[in-house]
């Protein structure tokens, strides 16, 4: 048993490494902008250093703002890629609120990455060069999603338990994993969409 724990452990350290490429950079100094700061500029063209003020009341309120800036920049993406690979954005949505809470710099404990938990597996099947990217992750994941409902002819259970451990799987024991975690996965995202709906 300990050997297999060792195993599991260097397996677990080899995929750390490996992913450790798209991991974002840490801060260096307690000044620098937050990612929200940094993702603003981006997205505006503007210079992150002009986003750099004084700590002071106003800038707690600016980090708020920008923060509700991303999660509609986040909704946008969502809304663009359920139209691109026909999949509602509630569903899409209650993934990533499942997933990742809405945080990009999101990483599992199996390794799964960004806003909608990528296998790293996924990564290069469906061209994606940083999942911490959430325009990169929303169109891979949306996309994956997709292609799942398609093969489960619909079914919204089955393609989330596919989603959460892989087709494989859900092949094998002929419908949802009988594993807690994926249960709960399924249940969260279907009772989320439910209760959206009502």
């Amino acid at each position: 048993m300990l050997e297999n724990m060792n195993r599991f452990k260097d397996k677990m350290d080899s995929l750390s490494k490996s992913l450790s490429i798209y991991a974002p950079k840490k801060k260096k100094k307690p000044n620098e902008n937050t990612f929200a700061q940094q993702l603003a500029a981006a997205t505006t063209g503007n210079n992150i250093s002009s986003l750099s003020a004084p700590k002071t009341q106003n800038v707690q309120k600016s980090d708020v703002e920008l923060a509700t800036n991303i999660n509609n920049d986040i909704k946008s993406l969502v809304e663009k890629y359920s139209k691109e690979y026909n999949v509602k954005p509630e569903l899409i949505n209650q993934l990533i609120s499942v997933a990742s809470g809405y945080n990009p710099n999101a990483v599992g404990k199996n390794g799964q990455v960004g806003l909608m938990q990528l296998n790293p597996a996924l990564l290069g099947q469906f061209g994606v060069t940083n999942p911490f990217d959430p325009s990169q992750n929303i169109s891979a994941g949306t996309q994956y999603l997709s292609q799942l409902l398609q093969n489960n002819n619909g079914n919204i259970p089955l393609s989330l338990a596919a989603y959460y451990t892989d087709p494989k799987t859900v092949s094998r024991f002929g419908g949802i994993p009988p594993y807690l975690d994926t249960k709960n996965f399924v249940n969260q995202v279907l009772s989320g969409i439910n209760s959206n709906s009502k």
